[in-house]
């Protein structure tokens, strides 16, 4: 039987198993069988023998197969647990309930029958007079008690995370999840192209405005008028008006 199992169903099922192995596999005459035929006046053929042996394991294996089919092995495991399961919900208590000890029906996967264990020995009496396997209840008791605190932190570390990828639901953009790697900027990535593309176009209309500066700049620079001579130009102007006779005769 494969004691690495945890649950009733799956013991019962594996015990069914073995027992349903060791009852369909062939049979044949003992040597001493054989010895007894050998010796006597009127020996069974060898070849008859061999014929009856081989349709009785015919028949046994059809049996097996029909009697203990998987499917059949299954519900009856299930119907073995539910009993365990029915004495249970009758008790209605934990896992010191049981007088003297721990019920074999007691759920040692459920993390409040795990907190309910006594730490020591049930009895007295029978962890003195077997102090070893007192020591080992102890230990496996505690090793369980630790085991249901990771599996506790383990489990919240799960529902952390389902609430982390419900809350990044709404980024997907197709079924198979993709669609925010594809707005990270990765090298040779689309983002990192279309950035190319702008700086390129950045740099085509910087050079253009720098051209329409230097040509403004060279516009308003030949406008500018030079103050000295304009100042010049109307002093003189207005000495030769002064110095007119015309204008100041007489």
């Amino acid at each position: 039987m494969d004691t690495t199992t945890s649950t009733i169903p799956a013991r019962k099922q594996a015990f069914i198993a073995a027992q349903t192995t060791l009852l369909s596999k062939p049979i044949a005459p003992s040597r001493a069988w054989r010895a007894t035929n050998d010796a006597s006046n009127i020996p069974i053929r060898q070849r008859l023998v061999d014929d009856a042996v081989f349709e009785f394991n015919r028949i046994i294996e059809e049996h097996c197969q029909r009697s203990y089919a998987p499917q059949a092995s299954r519900n009856l495991s299930e119907r073995i647990n539910n009993i365990y399961v029915g004495q249970i919900d009758n008790q209605g208590g934990g896992a010191n309930d049981v007088e003297g000890g721990i019920g074999k029906e007691v759920d040692l996967t459920n993390d409040s029958t795990i907190e309910s264990l006594p730490f020591s020995w049930p009895s007295e009496l029978e962890a003195a007079a077997r102090p070893e396997d007192a020591q080992a209840f102890s230990r496996s008791v505690s090793g369980l008690v630790e085991l249901s605190k990771e599996r506790q932190q383990v489990q919240l570390r799960m529902d952390k995370l389902r609430r982390l990828q419900s809350a990044i639901e709404p980024l997907r953009t197709s079924d198979s999840g993709r669609g925010v790697q594809e707005n990270l900027v990765t090298r040779n990535g689309a983002v990192e192209r279309e950035l190319e593309k702008m700086r390129n176009l950045l740099d085509r209309v910087a050079g253009r405005v720098d051209s329409f500066r230097d040509a403004s700049a060279n516009a308003r620079s030949r406008d500018l008028v030079n103050m000295d001579e304009l100042r010049t130009s109307r002093k003189r102007a207005v000495d030769e008006f002064l110095a007119d006779s015309k204008v100041f005769s007489g």
